[in-house]
């Protein structure tokens, strides 16, 4: 009488290939994620800065100017992120009217703060405008584009201490002419949190 033996669990072979399978499907999730994320990211920040845009049009109908990309001297305490903490300091001028951009895109990325309150805030930090990744918005106001001014800004990626580097208004590469002639320029340096580089995203593109 012949006594069969069912075979049960996994032998290591089966498990080692189990293992595999599963990380190959984990590192594929991965990377599908990511490149969700980052779209998301993005589309985020092109969003801010197009409604950004629309808020400094809007100061400009009502101040008759665009807000200057100078930093006051009284305000100054280095010059690094300086146009985007001046731009920050024209809308939340108490005396200003208009909209004003959301507190949660302000950022301080050089850890600044004025001898005294400028704004209608309660905090002394010179704020800058932000990006979704935490980095310095760069403004640029067309009378200033071919100035010879520091333009130096510290910005970076996540989680890592952020970098002094230089921000440039765009030109056209056919022209060879500054891009938004009579208006203004804003520029994320994007995810990888460097200027000039191809992720770099504009409110006009």
């Amino acid at each position: 009488m012949r006594v069969s033996h069912r075979r049960s669990g996994f032998t290591l072979l089966e498990l080692m290939i189990v293992l595999v399978i599963l990380a190959v499907l984990a590192s594929a999730f991965l990377v599908v994620a990511g490149g969700v994320f980052q779209q998301s990211a993005e589309r985020k920040c092109v969003s801010r800065l197009q409604q950004l845009a629309v808020m400094i049009e809007a100061y400009r109908t009502i101040e008759g100017e665009y807000p200057d990309d100078r930093l006051p001297a009284a305000a100054a305490t280095n010059q690094t992120n300086g146009a985007s903490e001046a731009l920050y300091l024209a809308f939340y001028d108490p005396q200003f009217t208009g909209e004003v951009p959301s507190q949660d895109w302000l950022t301080n990325t050089d850890g600044d703060q004025t001898s005294r309150t400028l704004t209608r805030l309660p905090s002394r930090e010179l704020f800058e405008l932000g990006d979704p990744w935490g980095n310095p918005i760069a403004y640029f106001e067309s009378l200033h584009y071919a100035d010879d001014q520091d333009r130096s800004y510290f910005a970076g990626l996540e989680d890592e201490d952020p970098e002094e580097q230089v921000a440039e208004p765009r030109r056209n590469a056919r022209t060879g002419g500054f891009d938004q002639a009579g208006k203004f320029q804003l520029i994320s340096a994007g995810a990888d949190g460097l200027f000039g580089t191809e992720d770099d995203l504009t409110h006009y593109d």
